[in-house]
């Protein structure tokens, strides 16, 4: 399938690049992206997609249903399963999608396996990468935060518009830090808010 497929529902993406074979580290980057989404409030499907994409040519259609179908049931997410995507390519397709992405990875023939960085990335829903974060374990504020900035309003609450206000991405440390200065305006304003209705409630 064209990989433009799933960037038209208007949604934004978890993306990630794992292979279906790995001994360890793509499962722990699978598994950090279940973890963090049971903790956040949004529902897969019908908020965001999650496409994991297998750099490894070896990998067929087969071998990812299996890995689907046992993650799937390991993280009990039958419901949702539906919204998460498990792809596999050709070489050529592959080395298209992982250098878009600025997604390096190479062979380590004494170790028989990938070597390869650890992380996940949100993706706006036409398409673009808006966030990345790296390691195998992912904090479910960041990743609520990253959905709510790259659905551009369209997915959380006025609560998550409210903290997108008061935290910026820093790119350096791949995390949300606080605006000091947003955090006083907006203290400011919940303070003349509050003065204005006492004043009407006593005038």
């Amino acid at each position: 399938v064209p990989l433009g497929d799933y960037f038209t529902s208007g949604k934004p993406v978890v993306l990630a690049f794992v292979y279906y074979q790995c001994p360890m580290l793509c499962t722990q980057v699978m598994n950090g992206i279940s973890s963090s989404l049971k903790a956040v409030p949004f529902t897969p499907g019908q908020d965001f997609d999650v496409v994991l994409i297998s750099f490894d040519p070896r990998d067929t259609p087969a071998i990812a249903a299996q890995r689907k179908q046992e993650h799937i049931a390991y993280w009990d997410a039958q419901a949702t399963a539906g919204a998460w995507h498990f792809l596999t390519g050709d070489e050529w397709n592959i080395r298209r999608v992982t250098s878009a992405a600025g997604f390096n990875y190479r062979w380590d023939e004494p170790s028989g396996q990938f070597a390869h960085v650890s992380g996940v990335l949100v993706v706006t829903p036409d398409g673009r990468l808006s966030r990345y974060f790296y390691g195998v374990e992912y904090s479910p504020k960041e990743l609520r935060m990253a959905l709510v900035e790259s659905s551009e309003g369209k997915v959380g609450s006025v609560v998550d518009q409210l903290l997108l206000y008061c935290y910026h991405y820093d790119p350096a440390t791949g995390r949300y830090g606080v605006i000091a200065m947003n955090l006083v305006r907006l203290g400011g304003a919940v303070a003349v808010a509050l003065l204005g209705g006492f004043i009407w409630v006593v005038g």
